[in-house]
């Protein structure tokens, strides 16, 4: 059960992002019917009409995030129990309303661009209660990638508004690949095969890396020995000697995935600077192109020691799924 102390903080933050909100929708609003959501990606407003319930939901959505250097949430998550949407909060990017007693079986239904734009409006609907012990993992799991997918989906829209031309055909020419590149990426570096694109930020860099290799074996040591084999080559660092490789001190996760129509495998973890005290999040795409017979990879990395890198690793993800085969003609 969620401590007294833990609910009076998260209370005490919706009241504030409440008032955010209501801000934000009034200065939209003029020029929108639907006016910008209020809040940052990967930020959830949970309403729960049952404070234990709503708690344990929470402690789930927020677990650590796989593959960073430190630990962060994989959710953000401001928990009240007031079910009922107010002027203060139906403008939030991602609502979460917890209900129980509304069904004889848990269910998930959802709403998109319903009061604000985007917006995810998801409703939760449980028999009874739920503890830590009876099914709040089982719940927050299909709702964990449904509000992922829902920015994945809101990145990749922004993407398709404002991004680098310049560095898809640079994408296109080396890889024969299609790509949507973020517009702050103007620093772009070919080799055979393979390109790398950065925006060179002297705070919170972003890169992307796109190469491909024969052959349609995407299991992760293939994927890891591929991946060290390509940065060795690709990306040095300032001394001889050294270059990019996957971390020997952190776990390397992957699962199947569907990457824009296809199945694909995604591998993350921790890159680090052979040689070097520098390092970072990673995170790779990796598809096959029948067509050419070979396995096509998408790689998205970050460099930003002060900073929190969730966030940054996820802008990228998006760009990674617009990764497409060009067709041979």
């Amino acid at each position: 059960m969620m401590g007294i102390a833990a609910m009076a903080r998260r209370a005490v933050r919706a009241a504030a992002i409440g008032c955010l909100w209501v801000a934000m929708a009034a200065c939209d609003n003029a020029i929108s019917l639907k006016p910008q959501s209020g809040g940052e990606p990967y930020s959830v407003l949970l309403l729960a009409d049952d404070m234990e319930t709503g708690g344990n939901l929470a402690d789930e959505l927020e677990r650590p995030a796989l593959g960073l250097p430190q630990q962060e949430k994989s959710l953000d998550v401001t928990l009240t129990s007031d079910t009922v949407l107010t002027q203060a909060t139906r403008y939030a990017r991602c609502i979460v309303i917890a209900r129980t007693g509304k069904s004889q079986k848990p269910a998930i239904r959802y709403e998109k661009d319903v009061y604000s734009k985007p917006q995810l409006l998801v409703y939760v609907d449980m028999p009874t209660a739920l503890t830590a012990a009876n099914g709040a993992k089982h719940i927050t799991e299909p709702l964990s990638r449904l509000i992922n997918r829902f920015e994945i989906k809101a990145e990749t829209d922004e993407l398709k508004k404002r991004n680098n031309t310049k560095g898809t055909k640079a994408v296109t020419e080396q890889t024969a690949c299609s790509m949507l590149i973020p517009a702050d990426m103007q620093s772009i570096k070919r080799g055979k095969g393979f390109v790398w694109l950065s925006d060179n930020a002297a705070s919170g860099m972003q890169s992307i890396c796109v190469y491909s290799y024969p052959g349609y074996d995407r299991s992760m040591p293939t994927l890891v020995a591929k991946r060290d084999s390509v940065m060795k080559a690709n990306i040095p660092g300032e001394e001889d000697g050294m270059y990019m490789r996957t971390s020997r001190r952190a776990p390397v996760y992957g699962k199947e995935t569907k990457s824009n129509g296809r199945r694909a495998t995604e591998l993350r973890g921790l890159w680090e600077m052979a040689g070097d005290a520098m390092g970072g999040p990673f995170v790779c795409i990796a598809t096959a192109d029948s067509s050419r017979g070979r396995t096509i990879v998408a790689e998205g990395f970050v460099y930003a020691p002060e900073k929190t890198k969730r966030n940054l690793i996820r802008q990228i993800e998006a760009a990674l799924h617009t990764l497409q085969p060009k067709k041979l003609k």
